[in-house]
């Protein structure tokens, strides 16, 4: 998919690796000056920074802890001074950390996981809203599947933490459509990334591919399209809505 975002700047979190990765190089591809946010995956953040700007645009590898107000505004600090504005966010960085029984799950894992997905979207949004110009600023939130399945035993956390990023998005599209800045989500379905190779059996993941009707899993970049729809000037009368992108497994 192309569209056209010469003159926009996007911030995109965690866009080193898996989904942030193919985010980063699809909006460069189609003219944005990217600030690809990283946390511990340097050497891969600098690798699409290069890459996207092999291919004519402008990028910047930017650590951030986004759980971290401070690191925060000095994401956004270095966008502004790098590329002059920010217009559009991607909330990418989040993830499950570990698997486990509700009754065998450690409080640290809770609050880890509920402040890599849902606290650094809100502090992200804190920091971009009052940069964002009114009449076509964008934010788009990567969720999940599970914030609508519940996702899968094991994943109280995870599954809790992309609903309330669901249900941010809502609730920001409502508060800063006066000024025509549009919010929306992302919602993947079962993608081939690092985290299921990580921490999904062979067995487990062959058994979550037999309930996608498409009988297979999708790539980072098959996520990149609805990000671009969201991003480009043909989304901007969307706002407030998730885009399930998950080869029919949510009719199951």
């Amino acid at each position: 998919m192309q569209v056209d975002l010469n003159g926009t700047v996007a911030i995109v979190t965690g866009g080193g690796t898996g989904i942030g990765r193919a985010i980063a190089l699809g909006l460069g591809r189609c003219g944005a000056r990217v600030v690809v946010n990283y946390s511990r995956s340097r050497e891969e953040a600098e690798a699409v920074a290069r890459e996207i700007g092999e291919h004519g645009a402008q990028a910047l590898a930017c650590r951030a802890d986004v759980t971290r107000w401070a690191e925060v505004q000095g994401l956004f600090a270095a966008a502004v001074e790098a590329f002059g504005r920010v217009d559009l966010l991607v909330n990418n960085a989040g993830g499950p950390l570990e698997r486990h029984p509700t009754a065998e799950l450690p409080e640290e894992i809770w609050d880890r996981t509920l402040d890599l997905n849902a606290k650094g979207v809100f502090l992200c949004c804190k920091a971009a809203i009052p940069l964002l110009p009114d009449g076509g600023g964008r934010i788009i939130n990567i969720t999940s599947i599970s914030a609508r399945s519940g996702g899968g035993v094991g994943d109280l956390a995870y599954a809790a933490a992309k609903a309330a990023v669901s249900n941010m998005t809502r609730n920001l599209a409502k508060e800063l459509a006066p000024r025509g800045i549009t919010v929306n989500g992302v919602a993947p379905g079962v993608i081939d990334t690092r985290i299921h190779q990580q921490q999904t059996s062979p067995e487990a993941y062959r058994e979550l591919l037999g309930r996608i009707p498409l009988r297979r899993d999708g790539r980072p970049d098959e996520i990149v399209g609805a990000v671009l729809l969201l991003a480009s000037a043909a989304g901007s009368y969307l706002t407030g809505e998730i885009l399930e992108v998950n080869g029919g497994l949510l009719m199951d």
